[in-house]
């Protein structure tokens, strides 16, 4: 996940001076960073070089067991809990009003074009959906 960093105009202008061909400003920060740790012997690529990568698809959990056994549930209730695992590992709880779904709603063409829209770009590795928030495991233990 890229993060965003502000810097004043007068060290961006110092990193571009540094700049070779099409660098980047990220690529010439990384060149002065291994420069750096070279000279006082440390090696910090070991210990970030284990970056999670990004499923190819999103993995959805429904409690009860079957995506079936939960529509009966969402019928019923008209409210669900979506708990969407990040790749950073921490947990999101977003509460979904469902009064519009019907026996004829496809739950999982729902859940994509709403809460879980983007995805990726959200760093969301795994949901899990149940009309009982006591279902759902958060990290850091938190309910």
């Amino acid at each position: 996940m890229n993060q965003k960093i502000e810097i004043p105009t007068i060290l961006y202008e110092r990193l571009s001076a540094h700049a070779k061909g099409f660098d980047t400003p990220a690529n010439v920060i990384e060149r002065i960073l291994e420069f750096y740790e070279e000279k006082m012997g440390v090696d910090s690529k070991r210990e970030f070089s284990q970056e999670i990568k990004m499923p190819l698809s999103l993995e959805i959990v429904y409690y009860p067991n079957s995506e079936l056994e939960f529509r009966k549930k969402l019928l019923q209730m008209k409210k669900a809990y979506i708990c969407m695992h990040k790749v950073d590992g921490s947990t999101e709880l977003k509460v979904w009003n469902a009064s519009s779904i019907n026996e004829a709603s496809d739950i999982n063409a729902n859940l994509r074009s709403g809460h879980l829209r983007g995805w990726k770009k959200k760093g969301i590795l795994k949901a899990e959906v149940s009309t009982n928030r006591d279902d759902l495991q958060f990290s850091h233990g938190l309910h």
